[in-house]
C-alpha cells in the first residue's frame, strides 16, 4: 500500500464515528500493518513495465502469513506507469491500482475487490465521505527528531541466496511517550528501490515495524494487470 492509498483509507476513516475502547488496539495494529506494507514508486528511472514484487507479512502471535505484491502493469503515454497493490483484507483479495507521473505524483488512483468481482471504484480524483475533494498529499517534510541510522547488513531469507542490505533505522516518540522503531533492509536486486535523502538504496527485502515483519517472498519481470479499468 503506498501513501496515498493509504491517505485516501484515513480521510475516508475519519468521517466513521470514533472506534470504542476495546477497538482502539485493533485499530493501532491495522495502521502499524499498514505502514509495514507501504510499498510504492519512489523514482521511475529504474522502473520497468513487467516488474513485481511478492512479500509476506507475518505477526507476532499469529500463525498466518498475509501476502501482498506490487507490480508495474502498463506504461503511460507522459512517461509515467501504473503501479498495481494487491493485498488480502478481512479474507478477501483487493487490489489499488495507481498511476504516477515520471516524477511519481499520483494522477489516477482506483480501487477493486477481486472476491467479490466488482467493478474498479475511482478513490482519486474524488471525493471523501462529507463529500470533500481528496487531495494529494503534500510531501513530509524531514522531522529533526526522527533520526536514520544507516548500515550495511547481509539478509538471509531462506530462499538461496543472501542479499547484501542496506538497513535503514528510523526512530519515533510521541507526545504519549510511545516509541516506534521501523526498520527496512534495501537491496539493488529487488524493483521498487527505497529512496532516502535522495539516494536509491534497492528494492525491499525486509521490514519490521511494530509486530510486524514485511518479507520478500518472489520477484519477477512479468507481471500482467490484474485490475481492468472501464474504457474510456
Amino acid at each position: 500500500m503506498n501513501r496515498l492509498v493509504l491517505a485516501c483509507l484515513l480521510a475516508l476513516a475519519a468521517c466513521a464515528p470514533p472506534p470504542k475502547a476495546p477497538d482502539r488496539e485493533q485499530g493501532r495494529l491495522r495502521d502499524e500493518l499498514a505502514i509495514v506494507t507501504a510499498l510504492s514508486v519512489q523514482e521511475t528511472s529504474t522502473l520497468r513495465v513487467g516488474q513485481w514484487a511478492l512479500y509476506s507479512v507475518q505477526t507476532e502471535g499469529s500463525h498466518a502469513r498475509l501476502p501482498t505484491r506490487i507490480a508495474a502493469v502498463a506504461a503511460d503515454r507522459s512517461g509515467g506507469f501504473w503501479i498495481e497493490n494487491r493485498t488480502l483484507a478481512d479474507d478477501e483479495t483487493v487490489v489499488y491500482k495507481l498511476l504516477i507521473d515520471k516524477s511519481c505524483k499520483p494522477v489516477e488512483l482506483w480501487a477493486g475487490n477481486l472476491t467479490r468481482r466488482s467493478d474498479p471504484a475511482r478513490i482519486f480524483p474524488g471525493v471523501d465521505a462529507s463529500g470533500k475533494p481528496i487531495e494529494i498529499p503534500k510531501p513530509a517534510l524531514a522531522d529533526p527528531q526522527v533520526k536514520v541510522d544507516v548500515d550495511l547488513e547481509k539478509v538471509d531469507l531462506g530462499m538461496g541466496k543472501i542479499y547484501d542490505c542496506t538497513r535503514l533505522t528510523s526512530r519515533s516518540t510521541y507526545p504519549d511517550g510511545r516509541h516506534t522503531e521501523l526498520v527496512t533492509w534495501c537491496s539493488p536486486d529487488i524493483p521498487f528501490t527505497v529512496v532516502h535523502q535522495g539516494k536509491p538504496y534497492g528494492g525491499v527485502v525486509k521490514r519490521r515495524y511494530g509486530r510486524h515483519t514485511l518479507l520478500l517472498s518472489a520477484q519477477g519481470t512479468d507481471a500482467i494487470e490484474e485490475l481492468p479499468l472501464p474504457k474510456k
